[in-house]
């Protein structure tokens, strides 16, 4: 499978150029209501695990070109968007721009603690984030540092059991499932295909929920969306298992 193959380890200077190529047809598909999964599987996965967090101030890691921001924004006291691709930073500004309340920061999470000292974070984002940060220990010490206790951290990643399965590469001789690896492939929505190849770091889910129990976030709630009927009716396969999970942790320590 060429399209799809493993990748040496990148740095985040490597993986924000790839959505510096990314950035306007990504906002496109997601302004348009072209990306399903974005708008029927994903947001209302996050707005559920939202439920019950203080959003005094929210912390959107990895806001990649806004679209999501502007919604944070309309809920939020502020909201600090981090977003290590310049292109994509670009592209938020503009469309937040009716938003005084968003303030954004150009950088990975683990350089832009300093830039968050003093404000007190009540709560974190990370959408379709978690599986495109090479360091997923870096970012949970980061969280830890700016997140006071009883703040809600909660994120959607691809689901690390069945998106092997779901792209058909869970058979490869180079993929294990206990093994980080990160993946190269075309970016591809269900309704389009794009020339742009990004990358994708496969973690086992145990990876995730100890890596951020070892920082002192408890894990409350684990959700696997399926979508209804009405939304199935919208892809042209239909869904035979999850696709994406979300988390949702509290700091307690």
């Amino acid at each position: 499978m060429t399209e799809i193959r493993p990748s040496p380890p990148k740095n985040q200077t490597d993986l924000a150029l790839e959505w510096d190529q990314l950035a306007e047809e990504r906002h496109r598909q997601i302004s348009s209501g072209e990306d399903i999964s974005f708008e029927h599987v994903v947001v209302p996965t996050i707005w559920q695990l939202l439920e019950g967090a203080d959003p005094a101030v929210i912390l959107d890691v990895g806001s990649g070109t806004g679209d999501f921001t502007s919604r944070l924004a309309r809920i939020a006291g502020d909201v600090i968007a981090i977003e290590p691709s310049r292109a994509s930073t670009a592209l938020a500004r503009t469309v937040c721009q009716d938003a005084q309340n968003v303030r954004f920061v150009e950088s990975s999470l683990e350089e832009a603690v300093n830039a968050i000292e003093g404000r007190q974070v009540t709560a974190a984002v990370a959408m379709m984030t978690l599986m495109t940060v090479p360091d997923l220990r870096g970012v949970a010490k980061a969280l830890a540092a700016t997140l006071d206790a009883g703040a809600h951290f909660v994120a959607t990643v691809t689901h690390p059991w069945f998106w092997p399965r779901y792209w058909g590469y869970e058979k490869e001789p180079w993929f294990h499932y206990e093994t980080e690896t990160f993946i190269e492939a075309p970016f591809v929505i269900t309704k389009r295909r794009s020339n742009v190849r990004t990358t994708h770091i496969h973690r086992p889910l145990e990876q995730y929920v100890n890596v951020f129990a070892n920082e002192g976030f408890r894990l409350d709630i684990l959700v696997e969306p399926m979508p209804g009927p009405e939304v199935q009716a919208l892809y042209a396969v239909p869904w035979e298992y999850p696709r994406f999970l979300g988390l949702g942790w509290k700091k307690v320590i």
